[in-house]
């Protein structure tokens, strides 16, 4: 897919009672070829900057990523993830495991996205038991795939943990 953000248009309803149902969003999605086909928001999580997509009429080559396991992976494995850092489109970066179930705390204010004249709300933690990588992980990447060495998905780039501004040091989480 494509980087940039969902353009989310609401779907004509199919009764009255669907009108509120925020569930059913309708999307462009541009493939790698470039070529843009409909689809639906099955579900998004503002926390992890991750959306499920449902393309209407797929082309008939198109072809999903084999699901792997993250269970079987082990620190020193090769990983690669996938994405669009900083607005280049089709990067990857190759690394190895360097932790896993890292704990990842991060903040949902899920509604506050939603509604953007909504008071303001307390956000929620979301703690995460995470891959940690050496690939490298940047602005863009979050919701690419991060794949083992016979590239099976195992995980999605979520987050890039640092010790601040000035520090220069950061970690990616996959």
């Amino acid at each position: 897919v494509a980087p940039g953000s969902l353009d989310e248009t609401p779907e004509a309803p199919a009764s009255a009672g669907d009108a509120d149902d925020r569930a059913h969003r309708r999307t462009p999605v541009t493939l790698a070829d470039g070529n843009s086909y409909a689809a639906t928001i099955a579900g998004k999580d503002a926390s992890t900057d991750l959306a499920v997509v449902t393309l209407k009429n797929p082309p008939s080559d198109l072809t999903p990523i084999t699901v792997g396991s993250s269970a079987g992976l082990e620190v020193g494995d090769p990983v690669m993830a996938v994405g669009n850092p900083l607005g280049l489109s089709g990067t990857v970066t190759t690394g190895i495991v360097s932790a896993l179930d890292r704990p990842v705390t991060t903040s949902s204010s899920e509604s506050e996205q939603q509604d953007p004249f909504a008071q303001q709300q307390q956000s929620s933690p979301v703690v995460t038991s995470a891959i940690q990588t050496s690939a490298a992980v940047n602005p863009g990447n979050s919701g690419g795939a991060l794949v083992d060495a016979a590239g099976r998905l195992v995980g999605i780039n979520s987050s890039i943990a640092s010790l601040g501004s000035s520090s220069g040091q950061s970690g990616s989480i996959g």
